[in-house]
């Protein structure tokens, strides 16, 4: 671990806990996409301790993140927070134990995620700003310090850019969402309990927008996709919904492929997932293109 990040950690421990590091467990426990995460172990309770990843103060209003924890508390969806600090850009938060990842290949555990999923939805509690994909998009396109890697990126943009329901999407009715709900953020526990964590790209949006997010990941293929939206909804999706859902996967496929780039620029490798997103964004449009009226 680097001197200078093994400093932070230090000072964090030492503001939140008034202990020194010395005294303490730590090791690494992931490196994420958006942020690095370390596991603390202190007096005997677990913590997990985040921290901003290379280039992601630029990606994340963590004011807006802390305000976002503040809003969802009471509901008991996400992970328990210990310590936020919207300036300093790390959160601790308790270890939950006896939890794991949801698994995007079985069907029981996406229908228990996709069930909390809407109930959260239903909540529809306040936001602080609203999400817009295609804002979003160039926001990522502003940060690169060279072009594109695709040479038809310009074509994608524009087939996607197309997209009614991406044009319109501010005029759909709203609700807090969580907008990264992708797999690795719902954890499962042995009662099966569900929780949904990491809430730093939250906003308000179209509920749809967040299972088309956890498709996208899960790298889920057109039949497997819709079929997901008809769990998340309850019912089969009618072709408005099934239109505005395959656009959200479409704009989300571009949108995580320039969040990509503009992370590669640090150094950052994400392979074939970046592949899979900018394919997502072809596809997809395809896909849309089905259910327009």
């Amino acid at each position: 671990m680097k001197a200078a990040r093994m400093a932070r950690i230090r000072d964090i421990i030492w503001e939140n806990f008034h202990q020194h590091l010395h005294d303490q467990v730590i090791a690494p426990l992931k490196q994420g996409m958006t942020n690095d995460s370390y596991y603390l172990e202190l007096d005997g309770r677990r913590y997990v301790l985040r921290l901003n990843g290379a280039g992601s103060e630029k990606l994340i209003d963590r004011q807006e993140e802390v305000a976002t924890y503040q809003t969802i508390a009471s509901s008991g969806i996400a992970e328990p927070v210990i310590a936020i600090s919207p300036t300093g850009g790390y959160k601790i938060s308790e270890l939950l134990s006896g939890v794991h990842n949801c698994r995007p290949q079985d069907m029981s555990e996406v229908q228990a995620c996709m069930k909390k999923l809407r109930w959260f939805h239903e909540l529809s509690l306040p936001y602080h700003k609203s999400f817009d994909i295609l804002q979003k998009i160039a926001f990522y396109e502003d940060l690169w310090t060279r072009p594109s890697e695709h040479d038809d990126y310009a074509i994608v943009r524009e087939a996607v850019f197309r997209l009614a329901p991406l044009r319109h999407l501010r005029s759909r009715p709203l609700c807090l969402c969580h907008i990264d709900a992708v797999y690795d953020n719902f954890l499962l526990t042995e009662d099966g309990q569900v929780y949904l964590v990491d809430w730093e790209y939250a906003a308000g949006c179209d509920p749809l927008m967040d299972p088309a997010m956890f498709s996208i990941y899960a790298g889920y293929r057109e039949r497997r996709a819709l079929r997901l939206l008809d769990i998340y909804l309850g019912h089969p999706a009618t072709r408005e919904e099934r239109y505005r859902y395959t656009s959200y996967m479409a704009a989300g496929g571009l949108l995580w492929s320039n969040w990509c780039e503009y992370k590669e620029t640090f150094g950052e490798i994400f392979g074939s997932y970046a592949a899979m997103q900018y394919r997502y964004a072809k596809d997809c449009v395809r896909w849309a293109k089905k259910w327009e009226a």
